[in-house]
């Protein structure tokens, strides 16, 4: 028998940056909230297992390969070493902290967290499955559905946590194997794989898509793969998988035309698939799509009272985008009226070494519309601040429209690329154009600068090339 919690404004079903964002703010809008997480830890897959632990130690690869080149800055610093062990403490430390921080704002924010798997029970109900068995019933005028997504499995390559893994798993292995195979060339197989050979592993990625990071800008995958070669690195793209095999001690690969290869530790990522299902859709007459659920542009699904935002609805599956749906979704909820997203200014951010960011679109798909279009590139290679953070490698290529000269997208590979994107996304919600970037005074010497001379290009011709 289930007992009552009180009653709400809104539930969010899920903490991760799109659901604990979305209970923050519809708290701020003096709306009576309430919080539930099935799993031990608040923050989802991002904060537990997705993007603070990778770059955690994604920071420690960057920092050994520094030390590594150390004389170059005049530094004798010997022989350089790296401590496994104590850089996964780091990376459970800085985890351990933001999980404290988020339970602290739950709190600020007179937030009601329930523990549990949380289930739609018909119009205004929501019931709360704790670890021990026990239902809670909570009422409620609006539900919003954050519960996020899965590592996607291959049916011929179960995980088993040791010799096969997923992208979960290897944020607790207990050393840098000496080689790893990596199924998958997307964003997560990517990153992982610029970790793990930074710190010495022989890595090979397995993509069947011609490119890996197959949504990403030619020019700009062209040279992350330039790069990544340097990282002990090899990258087969339009390559078929065929077979995994479990041996104990290490696995077999084995490829369309080739022979079985042994690695160390075979990593499965190939995407991720929305937690969808035993959350009460069909008890809520909420409609889906290949196992995503129907919003309109206010994330309201066919239920009236309930909303969906993150990895469950068909939007990019990223945290930064599930935060932006979820403030929408409860600012609508609270009676504003909050702009429709602009996916097109939505910045993507990988963090490979170099790092990739971009907006908008590329220039393959502008091509495949038959959109005119121009191109202005600059690299990294000439400004002074790259040199001195010897940071050269890569550029930022802006893709204009000819006529009103306004962003159709952006592409930048190199250091810092992550940070400086988030100048073109504002600049993409302002409808700049890419010759108001150019006649914006950046700070010198920054890295930032190659914005600025790529704009110029624009205008008829960098002035440091």
């Amino acid at each position: 028998m289930a007992t009552a919690a009180g009653t709400y404004d809104v539930v969010v079903i899920g903490s991760g940056p799109g659901g604990e964002v979305a209970a923050i703010r519809a708290a701020q809008l003096g709306l009576k909230t309430a919080l539930v997480e099935k799993a031990p830890h608040l923050g989802g897959t991002c904060l537990n297992w997705g993007c603070i632990p990778t770059k955690a130690l994604l920071e420690s690869a960057k920092t050994y390969t520094k030390l590594q080149h150390a004389s170059d800055l005049g530094f004798s610093v010997g022989t350089v070493a790296y401590d496994w062990e104590r850089i996964m403490q780091r990376k459970q430390g800085i985890v351990d902290a933001q999980r404290k921080g988020l339970r602290f704002l739950m709190k600020k924010n007179k937030i009601d967290v329930h523990e549990g798997h949380g289930r739609l029970a018909g119009k205004g109900q929501v019931t709360v499955t704790g670890a021990d068995g026990k239902v809670t019933k909570i009422s409620t005028r609006y539900a919003v559905i954050a519960t996020g997504s899965r590592v996607r499995t291959l049916p011929f390559a179960k995980t088993n946590g040791k010799t096969i893994i997923d992208s979960d798993d290897i944020l607790s292995l207990n050393k840098v194997p000496k080689s790893l195979c990596v199924i998958g060339g997307g964003v997560v197989g990517t990153e992982f794989a610029s970790l793990y050979g930074r710190f010495g592993s022989e890595v090979s990625i397995i993509e069947m898509a011609p490119q890996i990071l197959p949504s990403e800008d030619a020019d700009s995958v062209k040279e992350l793969v330039r790069q990544l070669k340097k990282q002990n690195i090899t990258v087969e793209t339009a390559t078929k998988l065929t077979a995994v095999e479990d041996k104990g001690d290490h696995a077999l690969v084995t490829t369309e035309g080739q022979k079985p290869r042994p690695f160390e530790v075979v990593l499965v990522a190939i995407g991720r698939a929305p937690v969808t299902e035993d959350i009460g859709l069909e008890t809520a007459g909420i409609k889906t799509d290949r196992g995503f659920i129907t919003v309109d542009s206010h994330y309201r699904t066919s239920a009236d009272w309930v909303f969906a935002i993150g990895d469950v609805i068909p939007t990019p599956a990223l945290a930064h985008t599930a935060s932006a749906e979820g403030v929408h979704a409860v600012e609508f909820i609270a009676g504003h009226k909050p702009p429709v997203i602009d996916y097109s200014a939505n910045p993507n951010a990988i963090y490979t070494s170099p790092e990739v960011a971009s907006i908008g679109r590329t220039e393959q798909t502008l091509k495949a519309d038959k959109v005119d279009y121009k191109v202005a590139q600059f690299p990294f290679a000439p400004m002074a601040r790259a040199k001195i953070d010897d940071a050269t490698e890569g550029f930022v290529k802006i893709i204009y429209e000819p006529k009103y000269r306004e962003l159709l997208g952006v592409h930048i590979i190199g250091a810092k690329a992550t940070e400086m994107i988030a100048e073109f996304a504002l600049g993409k919600v302002l409808e700049t154009t890419v010759d108001e970037i150019a006649h914006t005074i950046h700070p010198h010497p920054t890295i930032s600068e190659t914005i600025m001379e790529a704009a110029h290009v624009a205008m008829g011709g960098a002035i440091h090339l």
